[in-house]
């Protein structure tokens, strides 16, 4: 009886380690073919794309080729115009970029990035434009913040105690102006006080 229970025990045991086996098998494995397709076909991606840019070279210079004088240096001065406006629009987007950041820095409002992304057109007058309207925008909501963070209740006013409540003690602690006062409101309780 007692081998019995030696052999449950150790096939249990043998159970357990089967289903680790199997929960390492789980991940998943590639064959050496496996990793040889991947590859090719990774391979067949950079290729397509370096022939296509290797075709759009080659079809550009057999453009050039067919060109006389005249055609080649109109083409060539077209390509110097396209990138002389290129560089010009950059210049021009940094200055308004430079002349929106004083603008909204002039409305009290620090500009990043985002902000100038978001404020900078192709004109300054649009940018002059969008710049006031999101210095208007942005105070208009901290106005908006400010004033919903001050609501809030007036605390009561609260009245002073009646003349008949004041006793001799308080009245000794009383400044001129207060004694004043309560001779104007009272006179005969100030009296009274006086007399102590």
């Amino acid at each position: 009886m007692a081998e019995d229970i030696k052999d449950t025990v150790v096939e249990t045991e043998n159970e357990t380690v089967d289903t680790s086996e199997t929960a390492e098998a789980i991940v998943k494995t590639f064959t050496q073919e496996e990793l040889d397709a991947i590859i090719q076909k990774e391979k067949g991606k950079a290729k397509r794309a370096a022939e296509r840019e290797y075709q759009a070279k080659m079809d550009e210079a057999e453009k050039l080729r067919k060109m006389n004088a005249e055609q080649k240096a109109e083409y060539e001065a077209k390509k110097q115009a396209d990138y002389i406006a290129e560089l010009e629009a950059k210049i021009n987007r940094s200055g308004l970029e430079k002349e929106a950041s004083k603008m909204l820095s002039e409305n009290g409002l620090v500009a990043d990035d985002k902000i100038l992304g978001f404020v900078v057109k192709d004109t300054a007058e649009a940018t002059q434009e969008a710049v006031d309207s999101f210095s208007t925008l942005v105070n208009d909501l901290a106005d908006k913040k400010v004033s919903e963070m001050l609501k809030g209740k007036t605390p009561k006013k609260v009245e002073q105690t009646t003349s008949a409540g004041i006793t001799k003690e308080q009245f000794d602690r009383m400044g001129y102006k207060s004694r004043n006062e309560l001779l104007q409101s009272d006179p005969e309780l100030y009296r009274q006080l006086v007399k102590g």
